[in-house]
This record gives structure tokens, sequence and C-alpha cells, in this order.
């Protein structure tokens, strides 16, 4: 507090000493040194008036008290004897200006002094406004300094979580910063570990040592390195709890820094809580291999897109994707390469379409929403044909695949998602059928399915007669034979 105090008085007498500069280079007011000389006249006017005819007793004390009694005495008539006959006027004149001499002075003694009080009351003015400005400055700046860390929360809680993070080490001067949460069977799992400058996440193997117990209450140990743990807590709810190293050097501030890790400790809670969340949220709804979207995702979102889609505003698409005899691809040269091209290929897949996901396996569906019919056709055409021409390096060897796609339009009187993903597999395996590496559009072969599925039926129906007719004789054989 003295030297934030120290500070203000500082900067506060910079600015005092600046107006006493500028206040010395401005010239005296004119009308108050005419104003002055025009009294001084007056007074002399005033006392030659007075003086005109002899000298009036008043003025006596005044010269006396101060020229002093060897000017009265050398003046006094009874000692000048036949002298005053003679020089009676020049001795009047003496007294005259005497008299004038001492009014003058008492005027300017009396200005004098009243300018001495002025000026001892205004410096008390300005020691009094120094001490006023000092203490405002100081609130000044220790509001400044409340309002950079309230900034300083507000900027952690917006920006991305790594750089929150790191925000807050730099703030609290930490070496090491681990952060140990709670997980669903109420152990602790340690989610992340950094040292200032890499983040990491680790899961607890099933191997490691025993986990760290909570920490319910700070704690603190000081050897030749500060180490804090404090809880985290969210809305009254334990976490789990957090980890500060820190060294320690010879200005460290022992209760200022629990304080800064008091004050940042609530908003280091809440983001660390919402990280673990939407990483939560991310194993959820996210393929772990391609990092797509997985079937769970693809359902809710197809939900919300299916009511979007049945106030008729726009047009809504799916596509069903494979992987061109993958299996064989996976025999031959391995789960590892199959899983690479997996990866390598939902990438090209992401790129090209709005929404895409990892239906299970080889299979991948894109969906497409508020585009026509003709555009997803380009749009499918154009990810087939750069699959196609695109290698797929992995271990220093060239791997060359294709895709096989069936694209369906959803259609009002669909009673659910799945009616449009049925009609699109039924498209991509009449693309299978048709030899592979091509995308089929299922309007373009419902026709040939109405067909294939009239001659099935056909063949369903003689194979039921026959099955019947059979069934009959093998009855009269059996009626033949016990008679």
């Amino acid at each position: 507090m003295n030297s934030k105090k120290d500070s203000a008085r500082i900067i506060v007498q910079g600015i005092l000493k600046e107006i006493e500069e500028r206040s010395a280079a401005e010239k005296p007011d004119p009308d108050i040194t005419s104003g002055f000389q025009a009294y001084l006249r007056k007074i002399q006017d005033s006392v030659s008036l007075d003086c005109s005819r002899s000298i009036p007793q008043k003025y006596f004390p005044r010269i006396r008290e101060i020229l002093g009694e060897e000017i009265i005495e050398v003046l006094d008539p009874g000692k000048l004897g036949s002298l005053v006959f003679k020089n009676r006027n020049r001795i009047h004149q003496v007294h005259k200006k005497l008299a004038t001499f001492t009014e003058l002075y008492r005027h300017a003694h009396k200005v004098a002094h009243d300018s001495l009080d002025q000026v001892s009351r205004l410096r008390h003015v300005i020691q009094e406004m120094v001490e006023s400005q000092i203490a405002h400055v100081q609130e000044v700046e220790i509001f400044e300094q409340r309002m950079l860390r309230s900034q300083l929360l507000v900027d952690i809680m917006l920006e991305p979580f790594e750089d929150g993070i790191r925000r807050i080490i730099g703030f609290l001067g930490a070496k090491q910063f681990d952060v140990y949460l709670f997980d669903d069977d109420r152990f602790l799992t340690n989610e992340l570990k950094t040292d200032g400058k890499v983040f990491t996440y680790n899961k607890q193997q099933e191997d490691a040592p025993d986990l760290p117990e909570a920490v319910s209450a700070p704690t603190f140990q000081e050897v030749q390195e500060t180490i804090y743990e404090i809880p985290l807590i969210v809305e009254g709810k334990q976490i789990g709890h957090y980890r500060i190293c820190r060294q320690i050097k010879d200005d460290f501030d022992r209760e200022r820094w629990i304080q800064d890790v008091a004050f940042i400790t609530p908003v280091a809670a809440r983001i660390i809580e919402a990280n673990h969340n939407r990483l939560h949220a991310m194993k959820v709804y996210t393929d772990d291999l391609t990092q797509l979207y997985n079937k769970r995702k693809l359902n809710e979102q197809m939900g919300r897109l299916f009511k979007q889609f049945k106030t008729g505003q726009k047009k809504l698409f799916v596509a069903m994707i494979d992987i061109d005899k993958f299996k064989i691809f996976n025999d031959t040269h391995g789960h590892p390469v199959g899983d690479d091209v997996l990866k390598q290929t939902a990438l090209l897949i992401r790129d090209g379409v709005p929404y895409a996901y990892r239906y299970g396996g080889e299979e991948f569906c894109a969906v497409f929403y508020g585009l026509e019919k003709q555009e997803v056709i380009d749009a499918m055409e154009n990810l087939r044909k750069r699959i196609e021409t695109t290698p797929f390096t992995i271990a220093d060897q060239e791997h060359h695949i294709t895709i096989s796609a069936g694209i369906a339009e959803f259609e009002t009187s669909m009673n659910a998602v799945m009616d449009a993903i049925d009609l699109a597999d039924q498209a991509l395996y009449v693309s299978k059928e048709d030899g592979r590496n091509r995308c089929t559009y299922y309007d373009d072969v419902k026709g040939r399915r109405a067909m294939e599925n009239s001659r099935l039926l056909q063949k369903y129906t003689l194979l039921e007669e026959e099955v019947e007719r059979l069934r009959q004789v093998v009855a009269g054989k059996k009626a033949a034979k016990s008679r």
C-alpha cells in the first residue's frame, strides 16, 4: 500500500511542479500593479493634505515606532534651538516626508502581512488538495488494477481453453499445473498436465500408480518450491482439485500469491469443467478413429433437419457412401493400413460435403440441406473423382481406392429419417451391382428396382406354386402307401 501511495505522490507532485512552472512563466497582472501604485499615491496625497499646515500628533508615534526614538529627538524643536526659527519650513518638510514614508511603509507592511497569510492559507489548501489528489490517484490506480484483473477473467472465459489456461499459468507464475477431476466412479483422473508451455491430455492407465486422494481444503507446502493444492468447486459442488508448483524467489509474497490463487480459482474451475464436458460430449458423438461425427450424432442432427424439412422451406438429401472392396484391402494390407485409409478418406469426405458422418465400418453418410438435386449430385461426383485420383501414402507406399454412393431425397410423405436412408442404401446397392466407383440417384433406378421386385415376386409366386405341387405329391404318396 505504501508503494502505491508513493507512486501516486510522485504523479501528483509532477503535476504540481508543472503547474508552478507554468505559473512562474506567466507575466504579472498589470491591473494589480497599477492598482497598488494608485493606492500609494492616494496615501501620499492624504498625508500631504494632513500636513499642509502642521504635522498632526498621530504621525509622531508611528514615526517613532518605525524609525526609532532617535529621529524624534534629532528633530525636537526644543533641542534645535535657534535653528528652528531659521529652518522651520525645512523641518516641516522633513516631518512631512517622514510621515508619508511611515504611512507608505505601514500600508506595504500590511499588504505583505496579508499576502503572507494568504500564501500560508493557499499552501495549506494546496497541501490538502495534493493529499486529496494523491488519494484520488491511488483510488484510480486501484480501480484500474481491478479493471485489468476483471478483464483478465473475461478474457480467460472467452478465449479457447488452452489459451485461457496459459493466461492462468502466467498470472500465477506457475512452473507446473496439474488438474485432477472426479470421474463417474468418484475416483480422480489426471485430465491435464502442463509445464507451462505444452498441454497434453492423459488417460489414467490401468498399470499406473495409485490415484491421488481428493483434496477438500487448500494445502500449502514450501521447501525449495511452493506447492499449493486447492479444490475446484462449481456451484457448490467439488469437481476435483488442482496443484500449482512455482519456484520461490526472494521477492515472493506468499500471502499476496495465495490471494491471487483464490481470485483466479473460481474461473479456472468453470473453464476446466466446461472443457471436460466438451471433451466428454466429443467422445459421445465423435468416432474415435476418423474424428467424424458418429451415427448417434447423425440421428440427432437429422432429427432436427427433418423437422425443418417438414415445414417445406428447403430440400433435404442423404447420401450413403461405401469404400469399394475394403474387406479385401484390409485382409491384403492389414488393419493398421486400413485404419489409415479410413482416416484419410474421412478427411476428404468432410471437406467435400456439408455434413459428414461415419455410419459404421467402411460406410459413411453425407447430408445436404438447402441444396438442389443437381448440386447434390455434382458434389458427390466431385467427391468420388477426388477420392479416385488421390494417392493414399502409408508407410512410403501408395494405395488407391474408390467409393460407391447412393443418393436419396427426403419426401414430405416420409414419416421417419430412416425412410430416406433406406432409399439411399438401395441406390448404393445398385452402384455396387453396376460395377462400383459410381454415384446413383434413387429416382433414376426406382423403376428398375420396381421391375426387379416384380420379377422377384413372380419367382417367389412360382416357387410357392412348385412347393405346393410338391407338397401335394408327397401327400398323395403317403396316402397310397397307407392303403
